[in-house]
C-alpha cells in the first residue's frame, strides 16, 4: 500500500518522506496486519486455542488457549480486529489521494485564471473506478482459483481433524457457482467458504465504489471534526448491537477518511504535543491504548455478556483509528517500523492475506490435531513464500493492467467531450495546467 500525502514534512519533527510522497510505516503496519491474521488462523488449528476462542468455560489459567485469548498477548493472534485496522488504512489512502489531487487542482485554477481564464482539472475519477476494480479483482480471482486448487489437492470432506475451527473448514463448496461467487466479491450471498478472508474484501469493494460521496464527507469532517468522529463510533456500536453489518464495518473507513481530511491539522497538532512536557509520555499511552482498544472485548468477556458484550466488540473501531492514528502522527514510532523486513511484509501483504487461509487449513488437517505446530511450521514461511510469488506474478501485472486501463478510460472520456463541442483547446490546457499524480497502488484487504 502506498500512502499518498501532501505538504512538506515538518523539519525536524516528521521523518523524510520519499519523492512519491508514500508513508513506510503506514505501508508496514499493513504489513503487521496481515502477518497476524496470518498467526491468528495458524494459532486456530491448535484445538485448545481454538475452544477458549469459542468459550472461556474450561479454559484453565496458565493454559495457550489462557494467554490467547484472556490476556494482553491477544494482540498477538487478533486477526478479525486487525481487518478493521485495514479498513482505516483504506479509507485513509483512497480519500487522501482526491483530497491532495483536490487542493493542488484549485491551487492550479487560480493560476490559470489569471493568466487566461481557463481552469484545471481535479481528480480523475473516470481512470478510478476500472484502475481500482482491476487491481483488486484479478488477485481476488486467483486467490479463489488458487484456494480451490488447495482443497482438490488436499480433501477436507470425512477426515477426523479435531477442533472446533478446522471442523468448521471441512465442506466448502467449490462448484463453478459458489466460486464465482467468491470471485465477485460483492456478488456471492453469505460469508465465503472456499477463501473465507474474501469476506473483508466486500467491504472494500463497497467502499471503493462509493468513494466520491465519501470524500465530499472527509472534506466535511473538517468542520468539527471530533464530533463526527464521535457519530461515526456511534453508528459503529448501533451495528455490533444490532447486528447490522454495514453500520459495524463502513464507519471504520469513514474514521480512517476523517484522518485524511484532518491529517496536516493533527500532524501540526501531533508535533505540538510532542514537544511539550509529558508529551512522549501521552504517545506512549496513546500507542498502548489502540492495542488495548482492540482486544478489550476478549479481556472483559468473562465478566461481560449481553448488551455489555456487543459494546466492547465495538471498542475495536476506535482502537483500529487510534493504532493507525499513532503511526502516521508520531515518528518514533514510524521509525521502527520503516524496517526492510517490514517494508518488504507490507508490500506483499494484500498477496499475503489472499493465500494464506488455504495453506493454513491445508497443513493443518494433514498434519491434524495433535500436530499442528508442525502444520504451523509448514504454513507460515511457506504462505510467506507464496505472497511474494503472488506480488511479482500477479499482483504487479494487474497494477500495470489497471493504470493502463485507466489511462486508456481517461483518454477516451476527455476525446468524448471534446468531440462533443467541450472546448478542446480549454481541455488542452487543463490538462498541462493539472498536477502529475502517481498511480494509486492502495492494497485492499481484510
Amino acid at each position: 500500500m502506498r500512502v499518498f500525502t501532501s505538504g512538506p514534512p515538518i523539519v525536524g519533527t516528521m521523518p523524510r518522506l520519499p519523492s512519491s510522497g508514500r508513508l513506510v510505516a503506514l505501508d508496514a503496519l499493513r504489513g503487521v496486519a496481515a502477518g497476524i491474521v496470518l498467526v491468528h488462523h495458524v494459532s486456530m488449528t491448535a484445538p485448545g486455542i481454538a475452544a477458549a476462542y469459542q468459550s472461556t468455560v474450561g479454559v484453565n489459567t496458565g493454559s495457550a488457549g489462557w494467554w490467547s485469548t484472556l490476556t494482553p498477548l491477544k494482540f498477538l493472534v487478533a486477526g478479525p480486529e486487525f481487518v478493521l485496522v485495514f479498513f482505516v488504512l483504506s479509507g485513509f489512502v483512497l480519500v487522501r489521494s482526491p483530497l491532495a489531487s483536490r487542493a493542488a487542482s484549485r491551487a492550479a485554477s487560480r493560476a490559470a485564471s489569471r493568466a487566461n481564464g481557463l481552469a484545471a482539472r481535479g481528480y480523475d475519477w473516470v481512470a478510478y473506478y476500472p484502475r481500482r476494480i482491476i487491481r483488486l479483482a484479478i488477485p481476488v480471482v486467483v486467490s479463489v482459483a488458487l484456494a480451490a486448487a488447495w482443497i482438490l489437492l488436499v480433501p477436507r470432506a470425512g477426515i477426523d481433524v479435531g477442533g472446533s475451527w478446522l471442523a468448521r473448514q471441512d465442506s466448502p463448496d467449490i462448484g463453478l457457482p459458489n466460486l464465482l461467487g467468491e470471485a465477485s466479491v460483492i456478488g456471492g450471498s453469505g460469508r465465503p467458504d472456499v477463501n473465507p478472508p474474501l469476506w473483508s474484501l466486500t467491504w472494500e469493494m463497497w467502499f471503493s465504489l462509493l468513494l466520491p460521496i465519501c470524500v465530499l464527507l472527509a472534506v466535511a469532517t473538517r468542520r468539527l471534526p471530533a464530533l463526527w468522529a464521535a457519530a461515526f463510533l456511534a453508528v459503529s456500536a448501533t451495528g455490533y448491537v444490532t447486528g447490522i453489518e454495514p453500520l459495524m464495518y463502513l464507519p471504520a473507513f469513514g474514521l480512517g477518511a476523517l484522518l485524511a481530511a484532518n491529517y496536516e491539522s493533527l500532524r501540526t497538532w501531533a508535533a505540538g504535543v510532542a514537544a511539550r512536557r509529558g508529551g512522549t509520555a501521552l504517545w506512549i499511552g496513546l500507542t498502548a491504548l489502540g492495542p488495548a482498544l482492540l482486544v478489550s472485548h476478549w479481556l472483559l468477556r468473562p465478566q461481560l455478556s449481553g448488551l455489555w458484550g456487543d459494546l466492547t466488540l465495538a471498542l475495536r473501531v476506535p482502537g483500529a483509528v487510534l493504532v493507525v492514528a499513532v503511526v502516521a502522527l508520531w515518528p518514533p514510532l514510524q521509525r521502527p517500523l520503516s524496517a526492510r523486513p517490514l517494508v518488504w511484509l507490507g508490500r506483499v501483504s494484500f498477496s499475503l492475506y489472499l493465500v494464506h487461509f488455504p495453506v493454513v487449513v491445508a497443513f493443518g488437517t494433514m498434519f491434524g490435531p495433535g500436530r499442528w505446530w508442525l502444520g504451523a511450521l509448514v504454513s507460515v514461511p511457506l504462505s510467506l513464500a507464496l505472497a511474494q510469488l503472488m506480488y511479482l506474478w500477479v499482483e504487479l501485472p494487474s497494477q500495470r493492467l489497471a493504470n493502463w486501463t485507466g489511462r486508456w478510460a481517461s483518454a477516451k472520456a476527455g476525446a468524448l467531450r471534446r468531440s462533443g463541442g467541450g472546448g478542446g483547446q480549454a481541455d488542452v490546457a487543463a490538462s498541462a495546467a493539472a498536477p502529475a499524480r502517481a498511480p494509486e497502488d492502495e492494497r485492499a484487504k481484510a
